[in-house]
């Protein structure tokens, strides 16, 4: 059974993802390049769980095959997205990731212009003045965002960096009973997040 995290860059999509399926992470690394965003705590997640990280690259009818190709698995299977509008004909199996705590927002676009900043360095003119100003665009696109589309099924991160207030929030929201493996994932991730500059 097909489930969708929808969410922005920065906000903790791939954790969410490998604390609920243990089955989207590997422990290989022969294929570093292509999940070299797409990690979680010390494992890399399946390409075939991140396609929809990249859903400008793909024809609505790749996607729908996509989820198509999900959906007729029995047990539950968890993946990642980005595309806000073809999630929208899919809300049903839709969780989007929001973050109630509007000065929690520059947090997660400065999380996000870091794990991809060799990226925004290159393209802008001016490193400070356009990081400074990328970083205060998506601020404001986050929230922007979160206001404009309202899925039913909405996790809220607000307590992402207070371990028993989220893990509590998680197991509650998810409708987990047995944490073991996320809190291991959830432990993991953010230790090495508070290690390097990259998640």
């Amino acid at each position: 059974m097909l489930n969708a995290i929808l969410f922005r860059g920065g906000m903790y999509g791939d954790l969410l993802l490998g604390m609920l399926d243990s089955t989207a992470l590997l422990e290989t690394s022969i294929w570093q390049l292509e999940y070299k965003h797409s990690t979680c705590a010390n494992y890399n997640i399946k390409y075939t769980r991140t396609f929809q990280k990249k859903f400008m690259q793909y024809t609505e009818s790749q996607k729908q095959k996509y989820y198509d190709r999900f959906s007729r698995i029995s047990q539950k299977v968890y993946v990642l997205t980005h595309d806000t509008d073809f999630s929208l004909k899919h809300k049903d199996i839709t969780t989007q990731i929001i973050c109630s705590d509007h000065d929690m927002t520059q947090d997660f676009a400065t999380r996000f212009q870091s794990m991809h900043r060799q990226k925004v360095i290159t393209e802008a003119k001016s490193k400070i003045e356009n990081n400074r100003n990328f970083i205060n665009d998506y601020t404001e696109s986050i929230k922007l965002w979160q206001d404009a589309f309202i899925f039913p099924n909405r996790f809220d991160i607000k307590n992402i960096h207070t371990r028993s207030l989220f893990l509590k929030d998680f197991a509650e929201h998810f409708q987990i009973d047995n944490m073991n493996h996320a809190e291991r994932i959830y432990d993991i991730h953010i230790d090495r997040l508070q290690k390097t500059t990259y998640n």
